[in-house]
């Protein structure tokens, strides 16, 4: 007897179908956080870009006024890279700069609205030295040898700064 074997591929196509719209979803989830603490970590403009370029990310553009702004404040001048994960606000935007004169450091700062960031954190660093929380508002900070990482959640937008003094 000879079945159909329209039922068999039915389930093949469905369980395609399901394994298309994880992987989409995957892909559109984008670099896993430890590869942009990765850049965050970092300690030279040019080791931060080759790790930002690995994140597969559109160059972010040049803010001349933030530039002008820093260097006035900080008193020296400041290389900058940065990478933006899409165009709307909330997806992400990693920046990375190399400041020197009075104040040099070293700093990254990411903005982003997707969740597990702070989770991360701890995972890389341990427990915050402080943690304060409130309904929508979490604030963490970390100091690690010379590193700071300061973590500020509001609602579900997220930033992250990440600083380093030599």
């Amino acid at each position: 007897m000879i079945r159909d074997p329209t039922p068999i591929f039915q389930a093949v196509l469905v369980a395609a179908a399901a394994f298309a719209v994880t992987s989409a979803r995957a892909a559109e989830a984008g670099p896993k956080f430890a590869a942009i603490l990765d850049v965050c970590e970092a300690r030279t403009l040019d080791e931060a870009t080759i790790r930002g370029g690995q994140l597969g990310w559109p160059v972010a553009p040049e803010d001349r006024a933030w530039r002008t702004g820093f260097e006035r404040h900080n008193g020296g001048t400041v290389r900058v890279a940065g990478w933006r994960r899409g165009p709307r606000d909330g997806d992400g935007l990693l920046s990375f700069w190399v400041a020197s004169g009075p104040n040099a450091h070293t700093a990254c700062t990411l903005a982003t609205d997707r969740p597990g960031l702070l989770e991360e954190l701890r995972g890389r660093f341990g427990a915050p030295d402080t943690l304060d929380g409130q309904d929508d508002v979490v604030s963490a900070f970390w100091r690690r040898g010379g590193r700071e990482i300061a973590f500020t959640r509001v609602g579900a937008s997220t930033s992250l700064n990440l600083s380093h003094r030599d």
